[in-house]
């Protein structure tokens, strides 16, 4: 019982019958009302007219009290009237019509209250299955005296129609209401029978089945809709799971390769005594795989805290231009010694709003991996270059690096910024001393700032970074 009254279905059933009831109240009672009102009150109007036509016939004399025989004639043809007259501050009867009914006769001789109203007022009067409808309007003759004339009209037995009324109302509205409570059930369970089947699919869809996908319905309702939402979200989750699944395995291999040979300088130097200079050259070494795993753990938290949106960006106006220019002489005695020619070209200031530090990095990150790449794969009969360029287009800053290296396969130019990832698999670390992070950094600090990054190779060989910023708007 607790597990249907926690359901949709059955809250939707009790919202429709309460609703449905509520309805019911108020037409039942605007019907009961307006035939009450109808019954009784059908006869006013006409009780109105012949209370002013008994005025009018009182108003050819100046007594009321000295009724001439075709007044009283008159006041016969007019219906069902009684002429109260005020004597001594006593009520008595004046004259009443002639066919007057017996039943309403003993209702007349009902003396009204004293004084006599000042307005005129009606009065339904109840005896036993008869209802008897009387106006009663004041008159003052031209003689100063005091009259009400009280005119009666019988209605009949309205009661009884009435109480079959609300017999009919009663037992009506109940069996409707549970009527409308399952009827409600009914529909309700109809029209969530989907998501019945929707949430029992979603169930069996585990961390290793994120590939399947719910049936689409045919109607594009909101269970439809519904449905297209849970979709994408899988799809997004298992987007999520696979990146996490290869940065997981990706940051092990990583990682596993200075720590294998750690343990393999370690193991090698303590097989044997060595010379005190054989012992520091493989401190060295091990000293420059935990700079490695130091660098690799850093740039895995820059990484994690830039994709919990923990990383603040301080922005303010950054000259790229000088940026880039200071970059590349940071990097020039490195290019030097790898015999490559590092350029910079950026003829004019170029100003944007962002991070510094931040844009900084960009820059070394973009530099640093095409003179890796560069050094560790010369085209042959070409001269080993490096450049970047500044530029303003529009509202965007324009930075480029190009170089001469031998390009990135077509089926990896996607795959560049994703995380530890290398188009040659071949390669080790120590080949081009990075670990396939600083790509990734470079293209979070580029959608930090608004902007867009992307890699192509060019026709004449190499590869160009193309990293587009709103400029600084002045």
């Amino acid at each position: 019982m607790r597990t249907l009254i926690g359901t949709i279905r059955f809250r939707l059933a009790v919202w429709y019958a309460l609703s449905f009831a509520l309805g019911l109240i108020l037409l039942g009672s605007t019907l009961y009302g307006v035939v009450h009102y109808r019954l009784v009150r059908h006869h006013d109007d006409g009780l109105r007219q012949a209370a002013a036509s008994v005025g009018r016939v009182l108003a050819r004399g100046d007594d009321s009290a000295a009724i001439t025989a075709s007044q009283q004639a008159d006041i016969d043809r007019i219906g069902h009237i009684v002429l109260f007259h005020v004597v001594d501050g006593r009520s008595r009867v004046l004259t009443r019509s002639s066919h007057h009914p017996a039943t309403v006769i003993d209702v007349d001789y009902e003396p009204p209250v004293f004084p006599l109203p000042e307005e005129p007022r009606f009065t339904s009067i109840y005896r036993a299955a008869d209802l008897v409808r009387t106006y009663s309007e004041p008159y003052r003759s031209r003689d100063g005296r005091e009259v009400l004339v009280r005119v009666f009209q019988r209605l009949g037995d309205v009661t009884a129609p009435l109480e079959s009324l609300r017999f009919v109302l009663l037992l009506i509205a109940p069996l409707a209401v549970i009527a409308s409570a399952f009827g409600g059930y009914w529909l309700a369970s109809r029209a969530l029978s989907p998501i019945d089947e929707v949430t029992r699919m979603a169930r069996a869809i585990e961390a290793n089945r994120l590939g399947q996908r719910l049936p689409s319905p045919a109607s594009a309702d909101e269970i439809g809709r519904l449905v297209d939402t849970f979709n994408q979200m899988i799809a997004r989750l298992e987007t999520s799971f696979e990146a996490m699944q290869r940065f997981t395995a990706d940051a092990s291999h990583e990682l596993r390769g200075p720590l294998t040979t750690m343990q393999g300088a370690i193991d090698v130097v303590l097989a044997k005594p060595r010379e005190p200079q054989e012992y520091r050259e493989v401190l060295t070494g091990v000293r420059q795989d935990v700079g490695r795993l130091r660098a690799i753990a850093e740039d895995l938290l820059m990484l994690a805290s830039a994709d919990a949106d923990r990383v603040k960006l301080e922005k303010s106006p950054v000259r790229l231009d000088i940026a880039a220019a200071e970059a590349v002489a940071s990097f020039r005695p490195a290019a030097e010694q790898s015999q490559i020619a590092l350029s910079a070209s950026c003829p004019f200031p170029v100003v944007v709003s962002g991070d510094e530090r931040w844009l900084r990095q960009l820059i070394v990150n973009l530099l640093d991996n095409a003179l890796k790449f560069t050094a560790a794969s010369p085209v042959a009969g070409r001269g080993a270059s490096v450049n970047i360029a500044v530029s303003a287009s529009n509202d965007s800053a324009m930075l480029v690096v190009t170089d001469s290296g031998p390009g990135i396969p077509q089926h990896a130019v996607g795959r560049v910024f994703e995380r530890f990832y290398r188009a040659d698999e071949a390669r080790s670390y120590r080949e081009v001393g990075g670990f396939g992070l600083g790509l990734s950094i470079a293209a979070w600090a580029v959608a930090a700032h608004g902007g867009t990054i992307t890699a192509r190779n060019l026709e004449e060989g190499g590869t160009a970074f193309l990293v587009a910023l709103p400029l600084l708007q002045s």
